[in-house]
């Protein structure tokens, strides 16, 4: 009996196949009749005929994976295709962020995609059935990490990133699968390609919103200028005892130099003032310290000059103080009879008398507007003979630099003065603000220029 099967068994190891090629040889020779069915029994047939059923299903199947691969990957391809045709390097519209989100759904496998901040939830694509459950995972993933940029969840279910790290938004995008799908090291390289474009996407979107921003307040500055050059362009008095030439030019759209006049019988009060700093600041005050010169010229209008000017800083000191600025200004009075100028210089320059033996500087007596209250300044007394002129300038066109950084300076300005001094008024400003911009040969101004002439009328030409 151990002898049959012992036989039995080295038949079956001669005939056992270890392939599926054997197995199928084996049964082509089994049906061309090249073996007996002594030596290949029915029960090995079968069993060799099983082998070869369950092979074939092996591989129907792998069949079936490979072509459900081939289509996801061939989806993914579609998709990245239309992620790549996305304008990202534009503002972030709803509709093209909702577009991005829905390719991003596809190309991750992903039953929800939500675009979120720490507050709120900015757009989604998929199945928001579970979005509040969804949300309150990502939270507690950030809460859990806040500086990492990229973090799994939920048994790596779940992909939180940090968009636009850089930047002050706070927003992140999370990506949720299905029970039974985790997220896996093949699946980040696409996530981050998304994260990427959407992060360029709304960091352009924030930089478009800071340009809308910027240009608004661009316009109301130039508003503002307008309003603040209105202000202060008007022509000078008219007087048949002497000539008067004004001229102001900010150096960008708001400056802080002014000119204001006020003419009365016999008369003409003038003022020349620098605010300290430059822009829509600097305007704001200008404009005040401009009021503040026309109502005294106009209520004391027979005061003497320390009372106007005491006048004036009653008004801007308060203000001057509390915002930490202050106001270099000249202001006086044009004895139109005598043809004779007194003024108070508080801080202010140039201001230079001109004559035929030389230009004579007029110092300030009292510090500016808003550094100290209350200092009675000495009255400075310029009169017009024949010839003799008086010229307040602002900083503006002393302190013009050329493009080797060179200033215009004070000499030079007294030497231009005092070659100009016999041409009429007009002349003399045309003449002063041509030799500056010269000067400056297309370098940036410096500082607004401000530029008030006083002359006889009975000059010669």
């Amino acid at each position: 009996m151990s002898t049959t099967s012992s036989q039995v068994r080295r038949e079956r190891a001669a005939i056992e196949p270890t392939s599926l090629d054997e197995a199928v040889d084996l049964l082509i020779a089994h049906a061309s009749g090249n073996r007996t069915s002594e030596s290949t029994p029915v029960a090995e047939v079968d069993r060799l005929a099983g082998r070869v059923r369950a092979e074939v299903r092996g591989l129907q199947s792998m069949q079936g994976e490979l072509t459900e691969a081939l289509i996801a990957s061939q989806d993914r391809i579609h998709a990245m295709k239309t992620l790549a045709q996305i304008n990202v390097q534009g503002a972030a519209s709803d509709e093209t962020i909702g577009l991005l989100l829905d390719e991003a759904l596809a190309l991750t496998s992903s039953f929800l995609v939500v675009l979120f901040t720490e507050r709120t939830v900015r757009a989604t694509a998929g199945d928001t059935a579970r979005l509040d459950a969804c949300t309150e995972t990502a939270r507690r993933s950030l809460a859990a990490a806040p500086g990492q940029l990229l973090r799994t969840t939920d048994g790596d279910h779940a992909v939180i990133a940090t968009l636009d790290p850089e930047g002050e938004g706070g927003n992140f995008i999370g990506f949720y699968r299905r029970t039974g799908q985790p997220f896996s090291t093949v699946d980040l390289p696409i996530v981050d390609a998304i994260v990427s474009a959407l992060g360029v996407m709304i960091a352009f979107n924030e930089l478009h919103r800071y340009e809308l921003e910027r240009a608004a307040v661009e316009r109301e500055h130039q508003l503002a200028s307008a309003l603040a050059q209105s202000v202060i362009i008007e022509q000078p008095p008219r007087s048949s005892a002497v000539e008067v030439f004004a001229s102001t030019t900010p150096a960008s759209l708001t400056g802080g130099d002014f000119y204001v006049f006020g003419k009365t019988q016999n008369s003409i009060w003038f003022a020349v003032g620098d605010v300290a700093g430059k822009g829509l600041p600097a305007a704001m005050l200008m404009t005040r310290a401009v009021a503040a010169c026309r109502v005294a010229f106009l209520a004391h209008s027979e005061a003497s000059v320390v009372d106007v000017f005491g006048r004036v800083e009653d008004e801007l000191y308060e203000h001057l103080d509390e915002v930490g600025m202050f106001i270099t200004l000249a202001l006086g009075v044009v004895d139109e009879r005598s043809r004779s100028i007194s003024l108070v210089n508080a801080g202010h320059s140039p201001i230079v008398a001109v004559r035929a033996s030389g230009v004579e500087p007029v110092a300030a007596t009292v510090p500016p507007l808003g550094v100290i209250r209350g200092r009675v300044p000495t009255v400075s007394t310029v009169d017009l003979d024949l010839g003799h002129w008086l010229i307040l300038g602002s900083d503006g066109l002393t302190e013009q630099a050329d493009p080797n950084g060179n200033l215009f300076g004070y000499d030079r300005f007294d030497q231009l003065c005092h070659r100009l001094y016999l041409e009429r008024s007009s002349a003399v400003g045309e003449s002063i603000l041509d030799a500056v911009h010269a000067f400056a040969a297309g370098s940036t101004a410096s500082d607004d220029c401000t530029l008030v002439i006083f002359k006889n009328s009975s000059t010669p030409a």
